[in-house]
Formats: structure tokens, sequence, C-alpha cells
């Protein structure tokens, strides 16, 4: 067995190849926003008619492709930390996930049956976690220590700028009568942020050794219980639990419980609030966590998001204007929190000589959620739902606030960042 060698710490970083390291995470989300939250609901609806199965499909769905999203970033993030090709460790796999993730897409728009639908679904979210798995070591790979609140808050921002833009296209597609023809304008969009990332990875992988060590079970998961980046780890498990009890449904509680006219195009527009509102919150508070700590930011985000969904809890009392408004509240907690979620993870990184692996392990926090959380609150939506009529939105709401709670309680537990 080869010993890792010692790698120097990356040197920083221009502003024009932060921008590129981080344009295909515009793509991704491009991708990601509309299809979990519109594209896959509406096709659903347009293959069952009734409600509470289009709720209970949508959670197996959902489920199903969490848990591929879990399992996938791991395993491809290890090979990734050991591949040899004259192309680097990264490049490879980004390029060969995102052809697959165009041909799934082609695949899921062709899709007319509920098992077509699913199946494309879960074939979409399989290739985006391998492309992903490659892409999230990039910037350790390349972006120095002292600059990891500045990256989280550029990742932060594309994130939120590839879902604005995705729903401003849902929108204009909608009102076209288009709607499931903008998975081809996904599609190009993907490809577009692609080029601008490979050039910023230009001559990253070469510099880092790849880790050569027999896999040991055991050791391949000790990350996510031991340390500061179990706990960090643990936080992000929590928020995304809180974020995914509530988004799968969002349409359907906009539509029975809120009773606003046109639910698709509010809930595009309400989902549009929220992340151009994330967008300055998320480069703000990465660049004032690189001085002041990360810690203060979840709290904040926690309290915010926790608020904003006990009023949602109200139901029809609340008018659409007001449910806009609290939108772009919610944008603020949202926004605070992607800024410093993945800070936490690089600060807290086990090794960061060989972190795709460790990355994959971080994004089961993701992805774990995705698994149990929306087949769990659709299963509370259906029942609560027989029990007493939208008794089932306002319990997920409700399990929304205690997970955003819990989130805000946990992240006090990191020791070695502030």
């Amino acid at each position: 067995m080869a010993a890792t060698a010692a790698v120097a710490p990356a040197p920083r970083i221009g502003l024009v190849r932060h921008v590129g390291l981080g344009l295909y995470w515009l793509g991704t989300y491009f991708v990601v926003t509309p299809v979990y939250t519109i594209l896959l609901q509406v096709q659903i609806s347009q293959a069952v008619a009734s409600h509470d199965t289009q709720n209970l499909v949508t959670g197996i769905a959902t489920g199903i492709g969490g848990f591929l999203a879990m399992v996938i970033p791991p395993l491809v993030g290890h090979y990734s930390d050991r591949l040899h090709s004259r192309w680097g460790r990264r490049k490879p796999i980004l390029v060969a996930g995102t052809l697959g993730i165009v041909l799934c897409l082609v695949f899921l728009r062709l899709a007319g049956s509920l098992p077509a639908i699913v199946v494309g679904f879960a074939l979409v979210v399989a290739a985006i976690n391998v492309a992903s798995a490659a892409y999230v070591a990039v910037i350790p790979d390349t972006v120095h220590d002292a600059e990891t609140g500045r990256a989280s808050g550029f990742l932060g921002l594309f994130v939120q700028a590839g879902s604005v833009l995705s729903l401003i296209t849902l929108l204009l597609m909608s009102k076209q009568h288009q709607l499931l023809n903008t998975y081809w304008i996904l599609i190009a969009v993907l490809i577009l942020t692609l080029i601008p990332s490979l050039w910023a990875m230009a001559n990253v992988e070469e510099k880092r050794p790849a880790a050569r060590v027999p896999l040991d079970l055991r050791k391949f998961l000790a990350p996510l219980w031991t340390g500061d980046f179990g706990w960090a780890t643990f936080t992000r498990f929590l928020n995304t639990s809180a974020f995914y009890t509530t988004l799968p449904f969002l349409l359907f509680a906009f539509r029975d419980l809120l009773r606003v006219p046109d639910p698709a195009n509010f809930t595009a527009v309400f989902e549009l609030l929220v992340t151009a509102t994330a967008i300055p919150f998320a480069i703000l508070c990465g660049w004032l966590s690189d001085r002041y700590g990360r810690k203060i930011f979840v709290y904040v985000s926690g309290a915010i998001s926790s608020l904003v969904l006990l009023f949602f809890m109200f139901g029809p009392s609340i008018s659409p204007t007001v449910m806009l408004l609290f939108g772009v509240l919610y944008g603020i907690g949202y926004g605070t929190y992607t800024a410093v979620d993945w800070a936490l993870c690089l600060d807290t990184l086990p090794d960061k000589a060989n972190p795709a692996k460790d990355l994959g392990l971080f994004h089961v926090a993701d992805a774990l959620p995705r698994v149990g959380i929306p087949l769990l609150a659709g299963v509370v939506l259906f029942f609560f739902n027989q029990v007493q009529p939208l008794l089932g939105y306002r319990a997920i709401f409700l399990m929304a606030v205690v997970l955003y709670i819990a989130a805000t309680v946990f992240v006090s537990r990191i020791r070695s960042v502030r």
C-alpha cells in the first residue's frame, strides 16, 4: 500500500476562476430545481387523477431518487480519488455523468406512463449524482483554505441563480403552454455551463495524488459519525430533512391548504422569490463567515425558516400576497444557510488531499433525507388527511419546524469551527 503524499495548500485563485468553477453548479440546479419541484409533479398529475395518489407517488418517486443519491456519490467519489487518466481524476467522470444526464432528461421528457415517469426521474437523479460526485471535489482541490467561505458563498450563489433562472424559464414556457418542452432548455444550459467549469479545472487534479488503499467499509463510513465532520454532516442532514419534508408537496399544499389560484404558476413564482432573495445572502454571508464564523448563520437560518412554516400552518387565512412576502423571508433564511453549508464541510474534511469520498459521504446528509423524508411525509400527509381534511399538510409543516430547530441545536457541537 502506497502512502498518500503530503499536499501543499492550494493557491488563492481569482474571481474569474471562482466564477468558472461554480458555473456547472448553476447548470446542475437549473436541472434539479424544476425537475424535482414542478415537472415531476406535473407529469404525475397528468398520469393519475387522484390527488391522494399523486401525493403518494410523488413521495415514492422522490424516495427512490433519494436512495440513488445517497449510494452513488460516496462510491463514485471513492473511485474518483483513485482515478489516473490523462485528463485527471475528476473531468472524465464529470463529462460522462453530464452525458448521462442529457440522455436521461430526454427519456423523462418522452415518458408517458406512470412507471416510465418514475424510472426516468430515478435515472436523472442517478446521472446527476455521478457527475456531482466528481464535481464537488474540485473546490477543495482548487481553493485555498482561507477562501472556503468565499467558495461556499459562490456555490450558494450559483445554486440559487440556477434555480431562479430555471423557474423564470419554467414560467415563460408555461405561459406558452409548452411546460414539458422546458426539458430541452435544461439540456442546453447544462452543456453550456460545463464548458467554463472544465476550463477552470485545468491542471488541478494532476497536482494531487490519488489515494491507493484497500476499501475497508468501517473506515469508509467512519467519518459519518466521528469528529466535527460527523456533526457537520448531521447538521446538514437535519436542515435537508426539514427542506424535503415540505418541498415535494409544496405545489399540492398551495393548491389544497392555501387555496391559491393556478398553483403550478404560483409555486414557480414563490420558489423564484425564495431563490432570488437567497442569492445576495449566499454571497454576503459566505464572505462574512470567513471573518465571523459559520454557526451564527445556521442559527439565524433555522429561526427564520421555522417562523415562515409556522405561519403557513394557518392555511387559507393567509392571502397570496402575504405568502409571497413570506417567500422572501424564507429566501433570507435559505440563502443564509447555503452560504455556510459547504464551508462547514470543507473546514472539517478528514482528508483534504483526497476529498471526493468524504464529500460523497457529506452528500449522504443531503440524499438520505430524500430517501426517507418525502416517503415519510407522503405517508403522514396521506393518513392525516384521512383523519381530517388538510390536517396532513399542517403535520408536515410542523415536522419541518422541529427539524430546523434541531439543526440549530446540534451545530453547536462542532468544536473546531466558530
